[in-house]
């Protein structure tokens, strides 16, 4: 149980940095513009900043996951509910784990 706790976040929240990076490639269609990648890119840097604070301090990291992932629930449920459960679950579920293995390692 003590190696799903710190290995199952960590995969997440790289599978999340990897999900919004692939966005940036969208940037080579010719019905979008430099700034749509640029924004991507951003939003990358930040899933990639995250990453690197839960790896280092979980308790810290997961508060970050839990807010992104709740901001996108909210944000995206009157709309495209089933969308915005996927992609703000996914960080959601992740920053509960860290806030988990947080506190299991003292």
């Amino acid at each position: 149980m003590k190696n799903f706790l710190y290995y199952v976040p960590r995969a997440l929240a790289i599978i999340i940095v990897a999900f919004f990076a692939v966005f940036i490639l969208e940037g080579f269609s010719p019905q979008f513009g430099w700034m749509d990648s640029f924004m991507h890119l951003m939003l990358a840097l930040a899933a990639l900043g995250a990453t690197i604070i839960a790896w280092k301090k979980p308790k810290i990291g997961c508060w970050i996951f839990i807010l992104f992932g709740a901001w996108f629930l909210i944000t995206n449920f009157d709309n495209h509910w089933r969308d915005g459960l996927i992609i703000g679950g996914v960080p959601l579920l992740t920053g509960i784990l860290f806030l988990i293995e947080g506190f299991k390692k003292k």
